[in-house]
């Protein structure tokens, strides 16, 4: 029997109390060997948590070694790869590509061609994010960048060469509660009714029987839905947070106020629903194609262990429909996806992009 086809990425992941740069050479320990010798021509790397400490000496002396150009670098609440993950503890993780995958800048050329992207919150503006299809995350004011041993003062970009246009597969993780309903009384962040029903007798009777056998309001996974006029079914909703509630008022404070011509409904969080949709997800990208080359993976840092109570399920699910394909991934604030021809940004969910080599064909 012949051998099996050298792949052109792989990937390391190291955990544990060591410092940044030790992490790093352990992660590279694991991921250089499984190249077998192919050249580098771009890398990944994430650290977390965010305020790791990176020293770019560092970043130098990793760009000599592996012979490597193009290195982008961040720091992020969690780490993702095929082999494991971490969020809230010292991890880095790495992903090594060979032709004829590689990552090149961002020109002002580029149309209609995805672009990696990475950025923290107050970076997004409009212009930056309808740019180009962008796939990524948003991080907090702690996430740093570097594009090879310098640091980024703006968002983190690349295009990926030498793959066709990616698969992607969304996991939303959400239960809507009821169905839309018109706003139609709020005083600035604080909901008070929905059509005709005030919001807090409106949330707690439509919550599951077994929320509400707990005797109190998970406010950490109950979220505002809302939808603009003539938005179409295959846009997500706008998710917004439920701060507080106001029992004198029967209402509720909301992280920001609903647009006036908006329908809006109450929805949660809920792991169950979520293990469906990251099953239906990948169920569908495996069925649409061969074996990808390789994926990134983005994730809400919702979306962790302890929202399983236990184990993170998107990742075994992961291990189960991609057994060995290479993935790197983050844990972030929100997910950036480019649906309906338009950018959005994500909460709470899972986003993963599957790359295959572009073919004479496209």
């Amino acid at each position: 029997m012949g051998r099996a086809p050298l792949r052109p990425v792989s990937t390391g992941l190291a955990i544990g109390p060591q410092a940044p740069q030790e992490l790093l050479h352990r992660a590279l320990d694991r991921a250089v060997p499984k190249l077998a010798g192919q050249p580098v021509s771009a890398a990944l790397c994430f650290f977390s948590p965010t305020l790791a400490q990176i020293a770019p000496e560092v970043i130098r002396q990793v760009m000599r070694q592996l012979a490597c150009l193009r290195l982008l670098v961040a720091t992020v609440p969690g780490v993702i790869t095929e082999e494991g993950y971490a969020i809230g503890e010292n991890a880095c993780a790495v992903m090594l590509l060979a032709p004829p995958f590689g990552l090149s800048p961002v020109t002002d050329q580029v149309q209609g061609q995805a672009i990696l992207s990475m950025a923290r919150r107050e970076q997004c503006h409009d212009a930056w994010l309808q740019r180009a299809p962008r796939m990524g995350f948003l991080g907090g004011r702690g996430t740093r960048f570097w594009q090879n041993a310098q640091p980024l003062p703006g968002p983190c970009e690349a295009l990926v060469e030498g793959a066709a246009s990616p698969q992607a597969a969304y996991s939303p993780g959400i239960r809507p509660l009821h169905a839309p309903l018109a706003v139609s009384l709020q005083e600035g962040n604080l909901l008070l009714r929905l059509e005709r029903y005030s919001a807090l007798p409106l949330l707690a009777q439509n919550l599951p029987f077994s929320i509400r056998e707990e005797g109190r309001l998970p406010l950490e996974r109950l979220l505002v839905g809302e939808l603009r006029p003539g938005q179409s079914s295959a846009v997500p909703p706008q998710w917004i947070n439920i701060r507080a509630t106001d029992l004198n008022r029967s209402g509720l404070w909301l992280e920001r106020s609903l647009a006036a011509d908006a329908r809006a409904f109450f929805a949660l969080r809920d792991p169950q629903v979520a293990e469906r949709d990251t099953r239906i997800a990948l169920g569908a990208a495996r069925a649409g194609q061969a074996a990808p080359a390789f994926a990134w993976v983005f994730s809400s840092v919702g979306r962790d262990g302890a929202f399983f109570s236990g184990s993170d399920r998107d990742h075994a699910l992961w291990q189960e429909f991609f057994p060995g394909v290479p993935c790197i991934g983050a844990y972030g604030l929100a997910e950036l996806a480019p649906i309906q021809d338009e950018n959005r940004i994500l909460r709470y969910s899972k986003a993963f992009y599957l790359f295959s080599a572009q073919t004479e064909h496209g």
